[in-house]
């Protein structure tokens, strides 16, 4: 313990270090505010990608360094830097959160678990087709994580049923994870990156609704789900053309599943219908946490699990992507990196590809924090497209266990090896980078 403590000062003090020595150093061609702005911006990747500290002081620690020397030199309040932190994106989620924590409590996310698997038969393939389709789903309005761990806890009465060198042991603790992954890109609320981008496109005086992102990503998700399920067969063919199935029956209801029901279905009514009555997507966030809780279906003790962390390192994120893009640092990275006289199919490629590998060493969300405000403020290339691109690459988080959460759960059962989790991951990241910069980016382009 003692060691990991020095450990983690070390990493601080060295951050520290790397924050002073940009700040003091002339940069050929930089604006001052912009160096301010790369020593802050370079200090936080550091703390994220060493996760010396937890994430979501990291960008406390950005929010207070932004508002001591940025702001300033900005001629602009402090208080400038802290309305990313309850921004539309960030009030997107807070909903979003309200309503995964009351199916988490009323058991919404069992029933629904439940349900798919009395439709999945005994067949071996779907079967596992039917834990990934909910997986997915569940992800798309739920912490990734929690679906994982449901669906992996109803896994397991299945694992005990087979023999220890069946196929389909390793085929279906492989594919709940990546599922969860997978389902996360949606809708805006999935997975923390979609509301990043959401955030800075708005900041860039761009509205992506949550119907328009669905109609995007949706698509994708189901051709990514399709062919990691039948790479996961091919790879780990079932032993048996059997497997039984023992459902447990979900079907009581209380006052506080019925009120769960109809708000969850309103909320998601209006976020579809945005185009026709205009409301903006956080306004309707608002409602579901109005409604759980004006009513008493969750109570306070609900209110404080409602990933606060998760949305103070979004609001880090986004602080940083404003603090880049109203310094000069955007467009210095860009003229520097010699982005400029690319193509920008290209250049949305390279940051597809550069997320698509970021996103498997370090957090998927501070990876989005990272590179979509860079991305974005490329010119010639349309912002929509790249920031969804980037948002979506960054939950191809397939190659190793200490990816994502859903990764750690799946490979603490014991059902798989990490060669398991890395050649199938591989591929599957592989080829969501290629859909990503062939099909999608024509069809985005296209649609916006």
């Amino acid at each position: 313990m003692k060691g990991n403590v020095i450990k983690k000062v070390a990493f601080f003090i060295l951050a520290l270090l790397i924050f002073s020595f940009i700040y003091f150093t002339p940069i050929a061609g930089m604006p001052y505010k912009a160096r301010i702005a790369l020593s802050i911006f370079a200090m936080g990747a550091f703390l994220w990608i060493t996760e010396a500290i937890p994430l979501y002081i990291t960008s406390f620690i950005i929010l207070l360094f932004l508002s001591l020397f940025l702001s300033p030199e900005m001629h602009v309040k402090y208080t400038f830097f802290f309305a990313p932190f309850f921004s539309g994106a960030i009030v997107l989620f807070l909903g979003g959160f309200a309503l995964a924590r009351a199916m988490k409590v009323y058991k919404l996310d069992e029933k629904f678990a439940d349900l798919i698997l009395k439709r999945s038969g005994t067949s071996p393939s779907r079967i596992l087709f039917g834990f990934m389709f909910a997986t997915a789903f569940l992800s798309m309005w739920m912490s990734n994580t929690a679906t994982t761990a449901l669906m992996m806890a109803v896994a397991l009465t299945i694992f005990y049923k087979l023999d220890p060198d069946d196929g389909f042991r390793k085929a279906l603790a492989i594919g709940i994870p990546f599922a969860a992954n997978i389902g996360g890109m949606g809708t805006p609320i999935g997975t923390p990156p979609n509301a990043i981008a959401v955030g800075i496109l708005r900041e860039n005086g761009i509205e992506i609704s949550f119907f328009k992102w669905m109609i995007l990503a949706v698509p994708v998700e189901f051709i990514l789900l399709l062919f990691a399920w039948l790479l996961l067969l091919k790879f780990f063919p079932p032993k048996n053309k059997r497997v039984e199935l023992m459902v447990k029956d979900t079907s009581e209801n209380s006052s506080g599943t019925k009120v769960t029901v109809i708000t969850l279905i309103l909320t998601v009514l209006l976020w579809l219908t945005g185009p026709v009555h205009h409301i903006k997507d956080a306004l309707v966030a608002l409602l579901p946490v109005i409604i759980l809780f004006g009513t008493g279906t969750l109570r306070k003790d609900d209110f404080y699990l409602l990933g606060w962390d998760v949305l103070m390192l979004m609001g880090g994120g986004l602080a940083l992507g404003l603090a880049a893009e109203k310094s000069g640092l955007n467009e210095w990275f860009i003229n520097a990196a010699g982005i400029k006289g690319l193509s920008p199919y290209w250049v949305f490629a390279g940051f597809v590809a550069l997320t698509a590998i970021l996103t498997n060493f370090m957090s998927n969300t501070s990876t989005a924090a990272l590179i979509i405000p860079i991305a974005v403020a490329i010119k010639g290339i349309n912002p929509s497209v790249v920031a969804i691109g980037i948002a979506l690459a960054a939950s191809s988080s397939m190659l190793l266990p200490v990816s994502t959460p859903p990764n750690a759960i799946a490979y603490g059962s014991g059902e798989i090896k990490v060669k398991d989790m890395f050649r199938t991951g591989l591929i599957i990241t592989l080829f969501c980078v290629i859909m990503l910069v062939t099909g999608f980016y024509i069809f985005v382009d296209a649609v916006l």
